[in-house]
Order: C-alpha cells, then sequence, then structure tokens
C-alpha cells in the first residue's frame, strides 16, 4: 500500500497537538509552568490546524467531505466532534488566561479545567486511531494502533512544554531545579519532567509492541483462490512475505521508528537530570514526532495484508 502521507501528517499533527495541550492540563493540575501557558495554548492550536489542513490533500474532492459527517458512527465525524470540542477548550482556557493576565504573578488555569482538558486531548488521540481499526487489515486492527497515537501524544507534549517553559522562564518557582530563582532553562516543572519520561516511555514500549503485532499480523492473511493478476493467472497478488514492516524494503523505517521512540527517554531523562530543556527538550519532541511518522510509514506498509470476502 502506498503511504498516504496527508493522513500521515495528520494523525501525527493531531496527536502532537492533543499532547501539548494535555501537558498544559496536567501542568494546571500540578501549580506549574504558567507562563508557558499562553504560548503552549497558541502552539497546540496551530498544531491542530496544521493536522486539520493536511488531511484536506487525502480528499480528491474537498467538498463531499461534509457528506460523511451525516453519520454519527462514521470516524470522521466522531473526529470532528472530538476536534470541536478540543478547539471549544482552547478557546475557554484562552478566556481564562486573558482574563488572568496582569499583575506579576502568571495566569493560572482552574483545575476542573484542567481535568476537561486532559481528557479531551485523550479521546481525541483515541478516537482517530480508532478510525483505522479495520476488521480488513489485521495488521491494522489492534487497540495498539490507538494506543501508539497516545503514547506519541505522551511523549512530544510534556516534551514540548518543558521546551516551551524554558523559553518562557519560571515564575512559578516550581521547577526542575527546586529553587525560584532558577535559571529559565530549568523552568519546566516537577511534574512535567516526570510526565515527559513516562510518557516517553510509555510511547518507546508501545511503538515496538506493535511493530511486532504488525509483524505477526502477516501470518494471519488470507488468501482467496481465484484473486489473481490476470497477466499472472498462476501467481498471487500480494506477496505476504512483503507486507511485514520487518522485510527487507520496511526494515529501515522500522529501525528509525524504534530508534525515534527510544531516544525521547533518553532525552527526558537528561532533561529532568540537567534541567536543561531547551536542548533536551527540543530533541526529544523532534525524536517522539519522527517515530510516529516512522511508526505510521510502517502501518501502510503492512497494512496492504487484507482479509479478502466474497
Amino acid at each position: 500500500m502506498e503511504l498516504q502521507w496527508p493522513l500521515i501528517l495528520f494523525t501525527t499533527f493531531v496527536a502532537w497537538s492533543a499532547g501539548l495541550f494535555g501537558a498544559q492540563g496536567a501542568a494546571a493540575l500540578a501549580g506549574e509552568g504558567r507562563r508557558a501557558q499562553m504560548p503552549s495554548l497558541i502552539g497546540s492550536a496551530v498544531l491542530l490546524a496544521v493536522g486539520g489542513v493536511a488531511v484536506f490533500f487525502h480528499l480528491e474532492h474537498f467538498e463531499r467531505i461534509f457528506n460523511g459527517f451525516g453519520n454519527p458512527t462514521s470516524g470522521i465525524t466522531q473526529e470532528l466532534v472530538c476536534v470541536v470540542v478540543v478547539g471549544v477548550l482552547m478557546v475557554v482556557a484562552f478566556v481564562m488566561l486573558r482574563r488572568a493576565a496582569g499583575g506579576d504573578e502568571a495566569p493560572a488555569l482552574p483545575k476542573w479545567l484542567a481535568v476537561l482538558m486532559i481528557v479531551a486531548a485523550a479521546l481525541l488521540v483515541l478516537v482517530t486511531g480508532h478510525s483505522y481499526m479495520m476488521a480488513a487489515r489485521p495488521a491494522w486492527d489492534s487497540l495498539l494502533g490507538p494506543l501508539t497515537l497516545l503514547g506519541a501524544a505522551c511523549a512530544a507534549g510534556p516534551l514540548t512544554f518543558a521546551v516551551i517553559g524554558a523559553i518562557a522562564g519560571g515564575a512559578d518557582g516550581a521547577v526542575a531545579g527546586g529553587a525560584p530563582g532558577a535559571a529559565p532553562a530549568r523552568a519546566a516543572g516537577r511534574a512535567v519532567g516526570i510526565a515527559a519520561i513516562v510518557g516517553s516511555a510509555a510511547n518507546a514500549a508501545l511503538s515496538v509492541a506493535y511493530l511486532a503485532f504488525m509483524a505477526a499480523s502477516t501470518a494471519s492473511h488470507t488468501a482467496v483462490g481465484y484473486y489473481f493478476d490476470p497477466t499472472h493467472p498462476t501467481a498471487g497478488m500480494v506477496d505476504v512475505s512483503a507486507l511485514s514492516p520487518f522485510a527487507a524494503g520496511s526494515l529501515p523505517v522500522a529501525v528509525v521508528a524504534v530508534v525515534a521512540a527510544l531516544a525521547p527517554v533518553a532525552c527526558a531523562i537528561a532533561g529532568r537530570k540537567t534541567g536543561n530543556w531547551k536542548v533536551w527538550g527540543a530533541a526529544g519532541a523532534l525524536c517522539a514526532v519522527a517515530g510516529a511518522v516512522a511508526l505510521r510509514m510502517a502501518f501502510y506498509s503492512a497494512g496492504a495484508s487484507v482479509y479478502l470476502f466474497y
């Protein structure tokens, strides 16, 4: 199956946006990263917009996308609902931050809104991933698919928030170094640092598990005897051995996916230990995004494994 780049970019940027939005909520619950809230909110909205624009390039007739919204059980409708909910919460958060702005103290988000931000972000990612679960494609029909997107969000989001926090500067006293006067590079809070490590570790484990699942799913390929290429009547149309993400042609992509999923773990640990989130946070976030893209490339490479029903 050819790579569907608009969908690869859509799912990756949606996960990145949701991860950053959820990280904002987690930081707000912990009372950390107040100065990073507004720039992070803007960044999350931009990432969501980029993902939304990318998905339109998958459609040959843009105007017909609205025809799919009439079915509430369709994946595209459920994705739209979740995007709208997240968008509304972004507007509410923006209003809250603007109203609270002023004075020497950075504005804070209310706890109830922070909880809603985390829940909505997680649901958006899971619903987006669930749209690709199809019984007709064994390599895709697994909860590991949506969970890997959630893992990418949990890795890239906190790391990106840590970078923004380091750039914005620490004004809360809840900094990685523990001192109110710590350098701006240490402005990521303790909770954000822990979230970055745990999220990166979960992302790495889920990515490896999903690659293994996709490799094993080729064994469940069902060939129908009379489904052949007319020009080669004695050969099946699908080379089952080539469907695995670990096949010769797809092996480099699988290796990149694994390495890029493991790198954020080391970056998050280094960032928390040194407090230099500007460097380690940025490197980890970029690796997490690159790993998500590589995993989706392997996803489409293995997606040609289909059950054929007649």
